[in-house]
Order: structure tokens, then sequence, then C-alpha cells
């Protein structure tokens, strides 16, 4: 059978040093022998070859075969024996297999007219994969490439395939220590991502899976060290293989599932059914993480209330608190101190947890691995203890301190603390996720030395951290019984290393990484690669950890990874090691300690990620629900392109979005592929490009600007920015919509908080449509619902590309009114605005209730009329004029623009909102200050133009609640000007909360 593959493209990337057994171990290692005899039941085939080898096809589903082998005498392992797996999938996926003998050999096929079809010669046993629908081969053996045992005392065990053609690619999921990987394309590569050998050898994400263009993937399901050789052409340089490395006891057994799809999404699909989903987080690990590590001797529970307040008042975004170790009780130091929290830095923790509450944050606490024999309750030594043998350990750092995560008694230990010392919600006390900090650095134990569970290391250390997930989730955090959290709260866990099917209880982050722009390189290609492996929740130090000199990192480089390419990857998530002690304000990664340049840098971002949250976690979703990553390599959406395999420094940010960091100070030339089929816009600039394959577009770089590309027909969900998720304002939905195709994306919702989204369903999938031809917009009410769910939206649509503004209509009303700002036409109840700058026109319609179960919500689309000219004035932001004494704020919904400026709580006189306004011709103009105030009172404030006062007290009267906004006017005569100022001055009284200004 012809072997197709429609991507025509040379291999061409040399081979990596680890050795694979090759030919002449071939010839000499012991191979599958000829056919004996066989035996089928509706799932698998045995067959027993005449030296008494078994060889078992099992079906898993219509898509996934299952392939073992053993040699005569041994027992096949246990189904259960690999935990990767999820264990009720080896009966609970099911599947069928029809077997037919032609004499030489037997053909097998699954279910589905489009599933596999596998050939087995007789003699000798040799396997062939085909797609049964199309008949393509996508691997096979041959008379020397096969199963094979070799090594010193049959220690590895291989499975070979003929040399690829050379127009094949492959895709190692998974990375290699520190979350690095030198490219996506793998091909001429070997690749062997293992638990570390020494100490310093931190974060694999240790997935024992590839990806063929051919359209089928391949994992191998071995915890021993597995190897995999993707080289072109040579005798036998296309295979995988298992090692134990020499120790007593079992071999590694040939174990793999070959995965059909062809498209590589149907793969990732595939992969973590069988594995497992990913495990999604709250909504508020998807905002701005920070951390105390750059302030090691003066965090404490008051820095962090201020600090987060400073940041907020600044206008910053913030979400999730990490605790590095100056919580925990001891030293507060990363030796000598343990979980708990500390008396003297931590007096008051369910106190903090009370104001983190009402203010939007949630928290991580930290654990380290060598502080466990400090934690309570601690018992040394293998069972009845919870570590190895001491004589194991000896080359282990902090070797008193090592826990076996193979035991059960001691993942039900560790998770005891975790739940007496912080998060029994009896307590009070913050606690949302949960840092795995340190758990890969055991190389140093001997390949032989025993584990709990009966296994050498040489076969537990690849599920090191797996076992350690799964007594923190499954067995600790899930259960819905006393002691254990349950459904109430999702929990947001990592690990410093991931083990595959981990990801069906938590995560994991990169490790201590440089803070150089090829290590930024390395992180965006194991971004990828970490999501091709089920880990689509990528958490990587933002800005590196160890630093430059002095531990410190540049401008440019902060803005360039902190700031930008950190705020469009799955975690943002500013950390490092410098410290502020010694090095001052500049150590630290929290944006008011950095230059008014990074500040402006870094809220942009903020307000960029925080209002297109509905995206983000719409996609975030998808992963959840299908192992597609958020950061999608460009082989994912493009599998058949040559330019995808090498344009592995730019990705898709789910399905509309392209993204390349600029990993240079800026002021260079960046190459960056559009893939052809689309017109892309440049986010920035609204500029469009037509998409070509046959060359890059030369990007010239700017310090502080990631490189952003939105497809032609993408519909953008986002909300208004508020400062942090508990925030956010449902009833307000915008949409930005790119002209020139038809495009539509799923809104999906649920509470951000609980896990009722996956028991029971509970969510809400909005479909947002846009038909280009009739420019027409149209928003489907919510299928299903969640407690929570707004009971009526107002959609802000702005649609990008036009040539020039028509009128529009909202379900066949009458032609919207034209105002000068977005602002103007959400208060006056609905309208729509033209950017001619930008050539994007805003539509804004009134609220409109939601109908749970499907039809229409909203259509949006031109009316066939003029359009209107302009009214209502312009409106200045409060959150962009000139404070004294005053703060952003967005607590408060309805605002308009990006927050609303709330005077201090002890201001009397003379705090001010202060806005430069521009007045075209000098005249009698009226003032209107839209406000909120939730108190008795009047609140009134000195209105003063160009310092000259113009009323002494204008008033701001109460409005019911601080959620309620009105509006308070008068008329001044403003002098002709573009630099005019406005300053509204408190009088003696703690001011109203004010919106904005409008002059008419």
């Amino acid at each position: 059978m012809k072997r197709r593959n429609v991507l025509g493209m040379a291999a061409g990337l040399s081979i990596g040093a680890v050795a694979v057994p090759g030919q002449a171990e071939a010839a000499t290692g012991e191979q599958l022998s000829n056919y004996a005899s066989h035996v089928t039941d509706a799932r698998s085939i045995t067959v027993t070859s005449a030296t008494g080898q078994r060889l078992k096809i099992t079906a898993y589903g219509n898509q996934i075969v299952r392939v073992r082998a053993i040699r005569s005498g041994e027992t096949f392992f246990a189904d259960t024996r690999y935990e990767m797996v999820v264990p009720a999938n080896h009966a609970g996926m099911g599947g069928t297999l029809s077997v037919t003998d032609s004499g030489t050999a037997l053909t097998i096929v699954t279910g589905a007219a489009d599933g596999i079809r596998v050939v087995l010669q007789k003699n000798p046993l040799r396997l062939e994969f085909y797609h049964r629908g199309t008949g393509a081969l996508l691997a096979k053996e041959d008379a020397t490439r096969s199963i094979t045992w070799g090594g010193t005392n049959n220690s590895v065990i291989t499975e070979a395939f003929v040399p690829p053609p050379a127009d094949e690619h492959f895709v190692k999921a998974g990375h290699g220590f520190f979350g690095r990987s030198p490219r996506i394309d793998r091909t001429g590569d070997v690749v062997a991502h293992n638990y570390g050998s020494v100490r310093g050898d931190q974060a694999p994400a240790i997935v024992p899976l590839y990806l063929s263009t051919m359209g089928y993937g391949v994992f191998f399901n071995t915890t021993f060290d597995a190897t995999f050789s993707f080289a072109s052409g040579t005798a036998r340089d296309y295979a995988f293989s298992a090692d134990d490395h020499g120790t007593a006891g079992v071999r590694p057994q040939m174990d793999y599932f070959l995965i059909n799809g062809p498209e590589f999404a149907k793969l990732l699909d595939r992969y973590t059914q069988l594995t497992g989903r990913p495990r999604l987080p709250q909504l508020a690990i998807f905002g701005l993480h920070m951390t105390d590590k750059n302030f090691p001797d003066v965090s404490d529970e008051n820095w962090w209330r201020t600090k987060i307040t400073q940041h907020r008042n600044a206008g910053f975004p913030f979400d999730h608190h990490v605790n590095d170790n100056r919580w925990r009780s001891g030293t507060g130091a990363w030796g000598g101190s343990w979980f708990e929290f500390s008396s003297v830095r931590w007096p008051d923790p369910a106190g903090y947890q009370a104001w983190a509450a009402d203010n939007g944050v949630t928290v991580t606490l930290d654990y380290n691995r060598n502080n466990s024999n400090l934690m309570a309750g601690w018992v040394g030594g293998p069972p009845p203890g919870y570590s190895f043998k001491a004589a194991d350990l000896t080359g282990v750092a902090d070797n008193g301190s090592v826990p076996d995560w193979s035991n059960p008694a001691t993942r039900a230990w560790v998770w005891n603390v975790f739940w007496s010392k912080a998060l029994n919600p009896a307590l009070h006390y913050p606690g949302d996720g949960l840092w795995l900090d340190e758990p890969d650095e055991l190389g140093p134990i001997p390949f032989n030395a025993d584990t709990a569970n009966g296994r050498k290391w040489s076969e537990l250390r690849n599920a090191y951290f797996f076992y350690l997930h799964k007594g923190v989730g499954e067995e600790g955090w899930d259960p819905q019984t006393a002691g254990h959290i349950g459904t109430a709260k999702r929990p947001w866990t990592w690990s410093r290393g991931a083990s595959a099917g981990q990801q069906r209880y938590g995560h994991y982050w990169t490790g201590d990484i440089a803070s150089t722009y090829s290590e930024m390189q390395q992180q965006i290609r194991g971004m990828q690669v970490g999501g091709l492996g089920g880990f689509p929740f990528s958490n990587i130090d933002g800005g590196g950890f160890l630093g430059g000199t002095g531990g410190l990192i540049s401008e440019p480089f902060y803005r360039n990874w902190t700031a930008a390419w950190s705020s469009v990857s799955p975690i943002w998530r500013p950390h490092s090691g410098a410290s502020t002690t010694s090095q001052g304000a500049i150590a630290s990664r929290w944006p008011l300690d950095q230059s008014a340049v990074i500040q402006a840098d870094f809220r942009k971002y903020g307000e960029l990620r925080y209002t297109l949250l509905p995206y983000i976690y719409s996609i975030a979703h998808e992963a959840a629900a299908t192992g597609m990553p958020m950061a999608r390599a460009m082989v994912v959406d493009y599998q058949t392109r040559p330019n995808a395999y090498s344009h592995d420094l730019q990705y898709m940010w789910g399905p509309s979005l392209l993204v390349a960091p600029v990993t240079s100070d800026g002021g260079a030339t960046q190459n960056v592929w559009l893939p052809a089929g689309a017109t892309w816009y440049n986010l920035w600039a609204d500029i469009k490009h037509v998409g070509t394959d046959s060359a890059d577009l030369p990007y010239v770089t700017h310090t502080g600007e990631v490189i952003l590309f939105v497809k032609a027909g993408a519909i953008l969900p986002k909300y208004q920015y508020a400062q942090s998720t508990a925030y956010l304002n449902k009833r307000h939905l915008e949409m930005e919509v790119y002209a020139g195709a038809d495009g539509t994306f799923n809104l999906v919702e649920d509470d951000g908080v609980t896990e009722a989204h996956r028991v029971s369903g509970a969510k809400s999938v909005t479909t947002l449509t846009y038909t280009d031809a009739a420019t027409r917009i149209t928003v489907g009410h919510p299928q299903g619902t969640y407690t929570g769910a707004p009971a009526t939206r107002r959609y802000v649509v702005r649609l990008h590309g036009l040539t020039a503004p028509v009128g529009m209509r909202v379900n066949g009303g009458a032609t919207l009114p034209s105002f000068t700002t977005e602002a103007t036409a959400v208060t006056s109840g609905g309208g729509t605005v033209w950017d001619a700058a930008r050539n994007v026109l805003s539509v804004v319609t009134p609220a409109i209730a939601t109908v749970v179960g499907g039809g229409v919500a909203a259509t949006i689309e031109p009316s066939g009329s003029a359009f209107p000219a302009a009214t209502g004035g312009t409106a200045y932001q409060a959150e962009r004029a000139t404070l004294s004494g005053a703060a952003i704020d967005t607590r408060h919904p309805d605002y308009t623009g990006t927050g609303f400026v709330d005077f201090a709580d002890a201001s009397a006189s003379g705090a001010y909102v202060q806005w430069t306004v521009n007045v075209p011709a000098a005249g009698t103009r009226t003032l209107t200050f839209r406000y909120a105030n939730g108190g008795t009172a009047n609140r009134p404030l000195a209105i003063a133009v160009n310092g000259a006062t113009v009323n002494g007290a204008l008033a701001f009267n109460p409005t019911g609640s601080w959620s309620t906004w009105s509006t308070t006017s008068f008329t001044a005569s403003l002098p002709a000007g573009s630099q005019v100022t406005v300053r509204a001055t408190t009088t003696g009284a703690n001011g109203a909360n004010i919106d904005s200004l409008t002059v008419g």
C-alpha cells in the first residue's frame, strides 16, 4: 500500500547523541519469531509465537489500538500498573476488533470505517498499521525491524519501524529539563525526556507521546526511561525503547497505544481522553499572579495587603497571590520552615482570607520537599515510614526529607498536613492553590533502589510527579467527604516537573530558568510542546528566575517578556530570585517598582489580557474538554503546511490570534509567517496583510510590543477591564469583529470557582456569528446556565476593516443614533461610533434579556440608512485623568471605560481628578460628571477650569448604591485649546466615585 503524506518537505535536522538500539543489536537481540496460534475476544487478539512469545492487540474505542508484547514465561503487566492511562478507560473505552486470517497474515480492523487496520504478517510476526478509510500506511515493521528484547539481561525493550519517508515529520510531546525545547519538529533527532540524574535537573515534562504528519500518534505506556529516535533514513533509526538500566526485578515490556487522527487536534483529543482531560483551574488563575520572592525579609500578611492595594490603586490588575517561603512557620526561608502559617509573619490568616475574599484575591501556598521532615507527623525511612532507605539517599541533598510518593501512606500524610494547617474550610484560611516545589532533584537515588510500591526507582522515577499529584488531587482534594474539599472549589496545584496523566489532577511550572532571550525562545517552544502533551496551562516564571548581572534584568527585557509575552501565555506569573533587600526596588518583578515606561506597558497588557478573558477562558474550557492547547503550535492548525514546522517561535493563541513574542531588545526585523488562505490584521494598527506561504512578513519590532495578528472573520469576545476576575461585569459583553471572512466563536462561561461545570454541566455556551457579506453579527441566547449568570446583557460590537460607516440597527429596529464616544453611546442606552483613524465602527445595544436554551438574542446589521451625524459631546474617562488623593477602582460594575476613580476614605480637602480636554472653539459648554454615591449625604466637589474655580460646590447627591450611576452637570465658559484642564476637588468631605466627564 502506498505511503501517503501531504506534507511535502525533507528532513533536515541532525540526530541527537542519545543511543537507541540499532541494527547490530537487532541481529543479536530477541525478536518476535514465527506465528503459532491466536485467540480473540470482542476487543483483543492475542498471538503466540513458535517460541512462546505473546503479542496482544486491543481496541480502545474505534481510533486507538494498544500493542503489547512479552517474552516466553512472562505475564502481561496489569492494566493498572501504569496509571498514566485513566484506570477506568481500560474497560470503559470499549471498542471492537474484527480479525481475518489470510493464511500468511492476520488483518485486524477496528469498528469504524475511518478507524485503524492492522496487518500482522505471520512469518515472522511483523506489524503494519494503516488508516482503514484511506488505506494510507502509517508505520510498519519488517524482517529486521520489530519488537526486540536486548541490552544486558534484556534490560531494553525496543519497537523499531522501517525508516520513515523523507517527508514524514515528527513532533515529540513534553520537553526536557527547565521546560526547554530546541525546536518543535524533532525529525532527525533522538529525544529522551526522563527524570533527571543529578541535582539541578529541574522540571522535565515526561510525556512519552509523539505525533506524526502521517496523522497518527504513539503513546508509549511505560515509566521506565524512554528514548525516541526520529532519524531519517539509516538502518534502524525510527524506534522507541525503554530501559531499566540493568536493575533487578521486572523488565520493561513493550506496551504502546497507536492513536489515529489524522488531524493533530483529533490526536490530542483522543490522547487526553485516554490519559485524562486537563484539570480546569478557577477563573482567577487566568488573571495576574505575583509573588513575594523578591522581598524575602519584609513580606508578611500586611505587606501583601499593602502591595496589592498600591498596585490596584495605580490601575494594575491583580488576582492571584503566590506565597513563596516567608508565610511558613520557622525561619520563613527556603530551609528550616514548614507548611504552617507563621504566628509572627502571619498571625491572622483568617483575617487575611476575609480581606482577600472582599478584594477579589486568591492565594497559593507553597510546600518545599526539603522541609518535609519538619512537618507534622513525618516518619522517616521506608514503610512504615514515608521515605526510602537511608542508604539509597546518600547522594541526595536534604536526604532526611525525601518522601516516597508511591506510598499511599505518604500521600495521605501530606494531604493531612495541607488540610489541617490551611485548607480545611473551617479554619477560614487562604488556600486556593498548592505550589509543590522541588520534587525533581532526586536523580542521585540509585536505579536499583526499592520503592514503597514494590518497584525499583528505575521504574518509579518517571511517575514520581504523577503520584504526588494523585495524592493531592484524586485522594486529597477531590473526595466529597469529610477531610476533603470536593466540588466546592477547583484546585490549582503545580509542581516542578510533570508526568503524563498528571494533567487530570494538576499542572507544573518550568523551574528556575534563566533570564535571557535564548531561554525565552526555548520556553516559547516548551510551552507549545507541553501543550501537545496534555498540559495546556503552561506556567513559566515571567522574565525568568535567574537574572543577569546581580540577578537583575534590563528594562527592554522586562517589557518584552515579563509584561508582553507573559500576558498572552496561559499563566501570567512574573517571578524571579533577585532580592530587593540587597539590590533595591529594581530587583522586583512588581510593575509599580519599575520605571514609568514599564508601568505603561504593564498596564497596557493588563488591560489587554483582562478584557480578553472571555476569549481566554473559553479556550481554557476547550483545553479541558478536548486537550486542545491554549497556545497552539502552528502545526496544530496548519498540519499540512511546511512553514508550520519551521516557524516555532510563533503560535496561535486560540483559533483567531497569532502571537510572535519579540525575543530581542527591539528595533530588529523579525520574520513572521502569516498563513495563506486568510487576511490577517495587525492588532495594534488594524493594518491588513494577505497571508502567504511563500514568504514571511519582515516585521520591525518595537520594545515592549508583542507581535499580534488577528485572522479575518475572528470574533474576540471581551469584558470591560476589571482589576480582578471577581469584578468582571458579565452584563456587558463586547466583541471585536474582523471583517473579510465569515466567523463564529462559542463563548463559554461558568461560575469560575466550583466544579459544577464538570460534575453537573453548569455552564453556558453563547454562539457568536459574523456573516461578512451582510456585515451581520448574530448573538445567540446561552445554551445552559450557571450560578451568577447574567439575566440581561448589553452588547458592544466593534467592526474592524470597514471602508466607511453605515447606519446600524439591532433586532430590526430603527437606525441607531451616532455619538462621538462609546461611553456616551452606553449611557444613552445604545448607539454607534465611527473611529475614522482606525476604520472601526462600534455598535452599542440597549440591555437585552437573556433566555436560556438558545435562539437569537441580538441581530446587529446595517439598517439600509445613512450613518447619522454624531452628537452627545466627548467623554473623558476619570481613570485616565491626573489623580491626587484618589485611586483607580473597578469593584463596582457598570462604569464606562476601564474603571472609575475613588477618593481616598481619609481625604478631606484637596484631593482631585483633573482632565485635559480639547475645546475646538471658545464658548459655553455643558460639563457632565457621571458618578456614583452610595452614601447618605451630598459629596460636593469644586470645579475649576485652567485653575480658576467655576463652581465651588457642585452637588453629587446620593444615588442609592455604589453600583448605581447618575450624572450631575452645569454650564461653564471654556477657552479654546487642546490642553484645557478641568479639575474636580474635594471640599471638606470625601468625594463620590467618578466615572467620567463629558464636555457637551
